[in-house]
């Protein structure tokens, strides 16, 4: 089967302009305004609403990667991950997708060649995609994921939705054509990167997935930006999945998922418990369009996680190859900086624990427990607690991830060693003494049978 691989060529944010705005603007409404003061800001202030009004080419030229991040060469370096991997196998003919022209196209073929599981399915039916016309209530989103990649299907759509964890880029966002005489994907480095570019929040300026809780009426529509945050572990799980459909079980804890607001009057006494602890979301749509009738409750708290260590792993290799390009290396306090918060993550010390616990409805917390590696013991970081947090021994199982062993050789030395710290009990940093001896014990013997490598010096 033939196919073809194309790239858009718009680049994002610049890093210093988007550190200034991040830490200048928050402080800006509490300063005093002098003469002196407003001949800088008002030019600047200007400056910044001009260039938000400009199509996103222009955008794209003002604020370019290949200017903050001239080491990582996000627009022009290969591209390694899975799915330009399966690109290149189907160039090859050694891989072939299948089209069901009744159906979805080439989404089942497709998860079935990346190694994606059905039941990872999430429905989301905000308007939070780019071919948001297509989304409703009726006809949301379904997002499929596996350690690396995420796949999103639309009713109605001719294309599917791409995102995907490259080894050395980090995030990279395509959008792959359903053309029944073959599948064509583009590199998409422009509209995507207008949500998925940490400009002005968090990341400093650097590609990121993103995970929004929202309250939207049934036509995906926004209905007030007063709850509308991006969510990550550490968000209460009252605050999460607004603009999903959620399925399963989670006892007593409220969440957000299910509401879709008809009467603006709901929003002065939402009952979150309504719509709660729902196996069956037949009540709200149709699924029988899509693979799965779900959209698990476990796939989402798995999900959450993956993004936030992410997201942090983004910015650590953005971050550390700037350094080690425009440097000729990184110092020890540089990775400190830039280290410790995706170790934080990894470890699991931001989330908020479960009250109750929780049972998905797909199939997914077998699928995902059986992936290994395990331990000499049968023991793996893949196994899940849903009790009092989401996972059973809390070291993330993206420690096995491409995109840690890409990381340049300084800086995956320097992560394994703040790692072997904090098994150690020897980390300086006081959050990492929230992790028990009984919680460090089981994950040390479980890296030493299952990733070795931590452990040399």
């Amino acid at each position: 089967m033939a196919s073809k691989v194309q790239m858009f060529c718009g680049t994002p944010y610049n890093r210093a302009m988007s550190k200034h705005l991040r830490n200048g603007w928050p402080a800006l409404a509490a300063t005093k305004i002098t003469p002196q003061f407003s001949q800088l800001a008002l030019p600047l202030l200007l400056l910044a609403l001009v260039l938000s009004l400009l199509p996103g080419s222009l955008m794209a030229q003002a604020f370019s990667y290949a200017q903050a991040y001239p080491g990582v060469n996000y627009a022009s370096a290969p591209l390694s991950d899975r799915v330009t991997r399966l690109m290149a196998d189907i160039e090859s003919g050694d891989v072939s997708l299948v089209y069901d022209a009744e159906g979805r196209g080439y989404l089942d073929s497709l998860l079935q060649a990346l190694d994606i599981d059905p039941s990872s399915q999430a429905l989301v039916f905000s308007k939070t995609a780019l071919k948001t016309r297509f989304v409703t209530a009726a006809t949301p989103r379904a997002i499929y994921f596996n350690d690396d990649t995420y796949i999103a299907f639309i009713q109605n759509s001719r294309s599917l939705e791409i995102s995907t964890m490259d080894p050395n880029l980090g995030p990279v966002f395509m959008v792959f054509s359903q053309d029944p005489e073959g599948p064509v994907v583009e590199r998409e480095m422009n509209r995507c990167l207008r949500c998925h570019d940490s400009y002005s929040m968090t990341g400093g300026g650097v590609p990121r997935f993103l995970l929004s809780s929202v309250l939207a009426n049934e036509k995906g529509e926004i209905v007030t930006h007063e709850v509308s945050i991006i969510t990550d572990t550490s968000t209460p799980l009252n605050r999460r999945w607004g603009g999903f459909y959620v399925s399963g079980n989670h006892g007593s804890q409220e969440i957000m998922g299910n509401f879709v607001i008809d009467d603006l009057a709901k929003l002065r006494n939402l009952d979150l418990s309504v719509n709660g602890n729902k196996t069956d979301l037949s009540e709200f749509l149709d699924t029988s369009p899509y693979i799965s009738s779900g959209s698990d409750i476990v796939a989402l708290l798995v999900l959450e996680h993956q993004v936030e260590v992410q997201n942090k792993l983004s910015r650590l290799n953005f971050e550390s190859r700037t350094r080690i390009h425009e440097q000729g290396d990184i110092s020890d306090t540089e990775l400190e900086e830039f280290v410790t918060p995706l170790v934080e993550s990894l470890f699991m010390l931001h989330e908020v624990p479960l009250t109750d616990t929780v049972v998905g409805s797909s199939g997914f917390t077998e699928y995902f427990q059986s992936l290994g590696p395990e331990d000499s013991e049968g023991r793996s970081l893949r196994e899940l607690d849903l009790k009092k947090r989401t996972f059973k021994y809390p070291l993330s199982y993206l420690i096995y991830s491409d995109a840690i062993a890409a990381l340049p050789e300084k800086v995956k030395k320097f992560l394994y060693r703040k790692i072997r710290l904090v098994l150690a009990g020897e980390a300086n940093e006081e959050v990492f003494s929230a992790l028990s001896e009984t919680d460090r014990v089981p994950i040390t013997a479980i890296l030493r049978d299952t990733k070795a490598e931590i452990f040399q010096p």
